[in-house]
């Protein structure tokens, strides 16, 4: 995959451990992503509530509740899949976050940001 504007690279992402995750500034933006290492491999989404426009993690790129498995929302407690963003908990239930596509090339992952 060839970077453009639209394609945000994420460097040293191969070595997250399950969990980890970096965050990231979307192209001409002060809006956040991030990448996450899941049990099923890395996913990339808007590191934004889908209850209300906050952080998912507060600014301490910590987005995973290690018991649950799943990501969290530290202002809301709600609960996302980590395979599709999914909120199965919270004020935002039924709501998937932003999900972006995502590939892996060497250490780093490449995120495509669509055009709004």
């Amino acid at each position: 995959m060839k970077s453009d504007s639209n394609t945000v690279r994420v460097p040293a992402t191969a070595t997250l451990a399950i969990g980890e995750a970096k965050t990231f500034f979307l192209p001409d933006s002060d809006v956040q992503g991030f990448v996450l290492r899941s049990p099923t491999g890395l996913v990339a989404f808007r590191n934004q509530c889908r209850h209300m426009t906050v952080e998912l993690d507060a600014g301490d790129a910590d987005f995973w509740n290690p018991e649950l498995k799943m990501i969290q929302c530290k202002v809301h407690g709600a609960l996302f899949r980590p395979e599709d963003g999914l909120c199965v908990y919270g004020p935002c239930s039924g709501h998937p976050l932003i999900a972006y596509e995502l590939a892996e090339d060497g250490d780093d992952s490449l995120v495509t940001i669509p055009p709004l």
